[in-house]
């Protein structure tokens, strides 16, 4: 919880491992575990397109639908978020197309940008009085000067302050029914 005004500090952490392409002629693979590797090739090329639309500025659409991993990780991919990736390759030779891939994965995942903010949450009180504080405030910066009311702003300031109260019957009455 944040000190000055109560509110509480939401976030959201998303590890996934991605683990790599699920190659048949690596893996040796087949029936149910060659399906499940063909999945798993699906929801990273599905992931790899929505990251090239989000790096592309020019994109107005990103399809996060075609998938169940983009689904989850829509919220973290586009929006508020700070994101990090860590990919991984291998020098050997026998892994060279999918080193080869994964570092242009990484390259385009450069280019997506997020914005990051503090997610809050207010209780009712705590908002009364982060509202009142604001109206304080914006009335000490006005004053009285010409075109301003200032019988009006002090009937707003009453009725917040009686909003306020009423809140907090209404909290003391919602704690004591619980």
């Amino acid at each position: 919880k944040s000190s000055n005004n109560n509110a509480v500090r939401v976030s959201t952490l998303n590890l996934v491992d991605l683990a790599g392409s699920e190659s048949v002629r690596h893996t040796g693979n087949t029936g149910d575990r060659q399906k499940e590797g063909g999945k798993i090739n699906q929801s990273l090329l599905t992931l790899s397109r929505v990251i090239s639309s989000l790096g592309d500025r020019t994109c107005t659409h990103v399809n996060f639908r075609d998938s169940k991993l983009t689904r989850i990780l829509q919220p973290s991919l586009s929006g508020n978020a700070r994101m990090a990736i860590i990919c991984c390759a291998t020098p050997s030779e026998l892994y060279l197309e999918e080193t080869r891939s994964t570092l242009q994965f990484a390259s385009r995942a450069k280019l997506v940008k997020t914005r990051a903010q503090v997610n809050e949450i207010m209780d009712d009180r705590s908002l009364i009085k982060k509202l009142q504080r604001e109206l304080k405030e914006a009335l000490r910066n006005k004053g009285g000067g010409p075109g301003n009311n200032k019988d009006t702003m002090m009937e707003q300031m009453k009725v917040l302050e009686a909003k306020a109260a009423s809140a907090e019957v209404a909290n003391r009455k919602a704690e004591e029914d619980l």
